[in-house]
């Protein structure tokens, strides 16, 4: 049967929302004597629970009804309850529990509604009420001649009833049209019919209404109607003054903020190998997206591919490249160590690819990876391709790529190495690969007393690397440094140390460094220039007499310095903004006068803190997320990523934020008092990337279960998408889920011709491989057969050990007990000629002792001839009798 149809309008508006008010059962009046009547108009009461608005059970208040009654007064108390909006229905529709469980789903393209009827709640289901249900008890009775109604519940006697006499349906959905309950319609009874054949009837009675969403008030309906007013307001007024809006408007600024809100999902590919960790757009079209990967030994089984993809927003496409790889290592340990997962795996282990960065002048993008190397790429602008046009080898997993753009096209990369971390390339356009670089490193590898600091547990790295953006810094690379081990273990940082660091400056067309005259050793988080003027911010730990407890981190606003005060080219602070996150994962700046800018910080803590520098070193705001979908122990900060993606739109009217929780918010930074818009995008994991085209028209998300969603402004051409039916629990019905597309996986590259160590590897077969073991007594043959192959006096040449297996893991060591007891050798019977006994639990026993005089015995009965006739031996070696017996036969035991 299908729904109500109601006045059409765009779905996407709508929510389900529960009423405002609860209301009461007003006590029935009627005595029994008294003759039924027909309900009026007035809705069930109800009460609201969650988010429908439910009545409580009503109570089966025994009524004898007439044929002829067609009207009933519902009578109680007289409250301010009784004018509300909800007694005022005209049309009670129903649906059946699927459909409403299909539109709770969010399946709500079949019910519309007009514009005009959005500022109050729309009712799209109401239940029937017992006085309802007490009428069709009693219509059906009388119109299927059946006796005089019993005193039991109505719903119940009635579903008894029509399941018992299913061919007068018809009879009984005519009768209700002939005689029809205000409100109500003939196909409202034919479902509610349904749902008691089913029982899906509810216990509680319930209203279900749609109005629009309150995280929506941008919707499509409202940036329409401000778009119309804006254009008919500059056509009557033009651009100055108040005019007829009645207020100042900025017209650019409206418009832009009207057409970014129509930011919507188009697109999402799934596959990836990890984590997105890095997004950058190499066009409009095209965007580079690089993943982490499970590359540690206790983990590399889920190493896999997608660990580098190159999207298009006009082919709808996201596609894998597999140049970030390396050769799998030998483990030597844990499961991984065994040869079994050796052969059963990828020989290629992909490395985790976690900064990238695109040179528009030049047209190159870069990608770094922990596979020690930066890539160069030539990419499409369609998005639809990319060319490898050299790469970098570093003497550690490489961190960051940084595109400079001065007029030279430096490129700066950052490793993980004590000295020389930093580089800068001169980009040689006919040999990239072989380009010149000139290398940087901290002075913080001596402490304050003059002794080196050591470097074998932990050091100083790059956290963070920027160019230049103004046009007089663009050869000015800021770099922070942090304490980091060496070993995984954060235990290994001295205790004095965590909070130091240092923050360098230099000039990458001289090399000449740069003084910064503040927190040049604190521990450096973030690093940010400002898009058009000469200064720059920078997240440290926090420094300075008199702190307030709360302030955990900092963030100093710096500008050029008077080169006479300090002798040398220096930038120094002009201001410090406190921020109470315990680390900073994104910075951004807004610049909202000449003068004066907002400054934003993404945190650890699920919060983005938002400065105006005009204003004072406290927060104006405080953008907070949801709990972090990932389950976590102890300290939130120490554990969760937090909020991963900050970005300006267009205008200081819209500002984005993406966090642990998986949810992409829009705020307006301007409004004091509700900066929330509304909630963008809701991933299934924590999101991690996310960046916008060059030109804000699209924007892409990425998520840790590596999800890619693409949004534009524009309509995209639709993407292919596979549908899965999923069965909703209860009911017959389906639920329709769109499954995201898949990557396009890249052909598998060619094997290795070295393994991790550099020898050769010969590719043979298994037979091959086991004749060169024989040859290289590696491996000999056992004086037993039955035991077979065994370690030769070279085995281990081959480092082939289960060193977990062996005391103290040496496989020079014996092996443990539990492993010892396992071996062939343990199990040889002491002479060839006994089988090994078992008893009836499996345990083995020991052999029999020899028995004097058994063997001369044997010998004498083996002489004797035994006649045996024709016709019996032949019988006897039908079932398998063996004539030949020899000194070593052997019979089997019976238990």
């Amino acid at each position: 049967m299908p729904p109500p149809q109601l006045p059409r309008a765009s779905p996407s508006a709508l929510a389900i929302r529960s009423p405002q008010a609860a209301i009461r059962e007003p006590a029935p009046s009627v005595s029994p004597a008294e003759q039924p009547a027909l309900p009026t108009a007035q809705p069930p009461p109800f009460k609201p629970a969650l988010t429908l608005a439910s009545t409580e059970q009503q109570r089966s208040t025994q009524h004898d009804w007439r044929a002829e009654a067609h009207a009933s007064v519902w009578r109680g108390r007289g409250t301010a309850e009784s004018a509300s909006t909800w007694f005022s229905l005209r049309r009670r529709p129903y649906v059946t529990a699927a459909q409403r469980k299909s539109i709770i789903a969010g399946t709500r393209g079949f019910i519309g509604l007009d514009p005009t009827e959005l500022a109050n709640p729309v009712a799209f289901h109401v239940d029937f009420s017992g006085d309802e249900i007490r009428y069709l008890r009693h219509l059906t009775r009388r119109t299927l001649r059946l006796p005089k109604t019993p005193r039991k519940d109505p719903k119940k006697d009635l579903y008894k009833v029509l399941r018992k006499n299913p061919t007068f349906i018809p009879a009984v959905l005519d009768a209700f049209e002939r005689e029809a309950l205000p409100g109500r319609v003939r196909e409202d009874v034919d479902n509610l019919i349904r749902d008691l054949l089913d029982q899906n009837t509810t216990s509680a009675p319930a209203i279900l209404s749609v109005r629009r969403d309150g995280h929506d008030q941008r919707g499509g309906l409202i940036r329409s109607s401000r778009v119309h007013s804006l254009l008919l307001a500059r056509e009557i007024s033009g651009q100055r003054g108040i005019g007829s809006m009645r207020r100042l408007e900025n017209f650019t600024n409206e418009f832009r903020k009207c057409r970014e809100d129509d930011l919507e999902k188009r697109a999402e590919w799934t596959g990836c190998a990890g984590d997105i960790f890095t997004i950058t757009w190499v066009s409009n079209d095209g965007f580079i997206c690089g993943t982490t990967e499970h590359s540690d030994a206790h983990n590399q089984q889920y190493n896999k591919p997608g660990n580098l993809v190159l999207g298009s927003c006009s082919e709808l496409t996201l596609r894998a490249y597999p140049e970030h790889r390396i050769v799998r290592p030998i483990v030597e340990k844990g499961e991984n160590s065994t040869e079994a997962m050796r052969q059963s795996q990828d020989p290629w282990l992909y490395s985790s690819v976690v900064s990238s960065d695109y040179d528009a002048a030049h047209d190159r993008a870069y990608t770094s990876s922990f596979d020690r190397t930066v890539k160069i790429w030539k990419a499409d602008s369609s998005g639809a391709a990319m060319t490898l046009l050299g790469e970098w080898r570093h003497d550690g997993n490489v961190n960051l790529v940084v595109a400079s753009k001065h007029e030279s096209g430096m490129v700066a990369t950052a490793a993980d190495v004590a000295a020389d971390a930093v580089r800068v390339y001169d980009i040689d356009p006919t040999d990239i690969s072989g380009s010149r670089f000139r290398s940087y490193s901290c002075s913080r590898v001596t402490d304050e007393r003059g002794k080196e600091v050591s470097t074998e547990k932990w050091a100083y790295y790059p956290a963070t690397m920027q160019w230049g953006l103004a046009p007089k810094v663009r050869h000015l690379l800021l770099v922070g440094y942090s304490p980091r081990s060496r070993t995984g273990d954060d235990n290994d940082i001295p205790e004095d140390r965590r909070d130091s660091g240092e923050l360098c400056l230099w000039d990458g067309v001289t090399g000449e460094r740069w003084r910064v005259t503040s927190a040049t050793t604190q521990n450096v988080f973030e690093v940010l220039w400002h898009p058009t003027q000469e200064s720059f911010i920078a997240a440290t730990s926090p420094l300075g007499q008199d702190l307030e407890p709360s302030v955990r981190t900092q963030i100093r606003v710096f500008r050029p310095a008077d080169r006479d005060q300090f002798g040398v080219k220096a930038f120094s602070p002009i201001m410090t903004l406190d921020c109470p996150a315990v680390d900073v994962n994104e910075l951004t700046i807004m610049p909202n006068s000449f003068s004066f800018c907002y400054v934003t910080a993404g945190c650890t803590d699920g919060n983005t803190y938002v400065w105006d520098t005009a204003l004072s070193d406290k927060p104006i705001h405080v953008l907070r997320h949801g709990e972090p979908i990932d389950e976590y122990r102890g300290d939130r900060e120490r554990e969760d990523v937090g909020v991963k993606f900050t970005a300006w739109g267009t205008t200081p009217d819209r500002f984005y934020t993406g966090s642990s929780d998986g949810v992409v918010k829009v705020w307006n930074i301007r409004s004091l008092k509700s900066p929330l818009v509304r909630h963008l995008l809701e991933a299934p994991a924590p999101v991690t990337a996310g960046m916008f085209s060059p030109d804000k028209s699209r924007l892409v998300v990425g998520d840790a279960s590596g999800r890619v969603f693409m949004l534009s402004i524009d309509e995209e051409k639709e993407q292919p998408t596979s549908i899965m039916k999923v069965p909703i629990q209860g009911s017959t019905g389906f639920r329709i889920i769109q499954r995201p597309v898949a990557i396009i996986p890249h052909p598998d590259p060619p094997p290795p011709t070295h393994d991790a160590e550099g020898r050769p590897i010969v590719s043979q077969l298994g037979s091959a491989i086991g004749r060169a073991y024989l040859d290289n007594l590696q491996l000999e043959r056992h004086p037993n057969p039955t035991i077979g192959v065994v370690q030769g006096p070279r085995y281990a040449e081959t480092n082939l050990f289960r060193r977990d297996m062996h005391f103290n893991e040496d496989p020079r060591q014996p092996l443990l007990a539990r492993w010892e007891a396992m071996q062939q050798e343990a199990w040889k019977p002491p002479r060839p000629f006994l089988a090994r006994r078992r008893d009836h639990h499996g345990i083995a026993l020991r052999p029999p002792k020899e028995v004097a005089g058994l063997g001369e015995l044997h010998a004498r009965n083996k002489s004797l001839d035994i006649f045996v006739d024709e016709m019996t031996r032949l019988r006897l070696e039908e079932e398998g009798v063996d004539w030949e017996l020899g000194d070593d036969y052997l019979l089997k035991e019976e238990e």
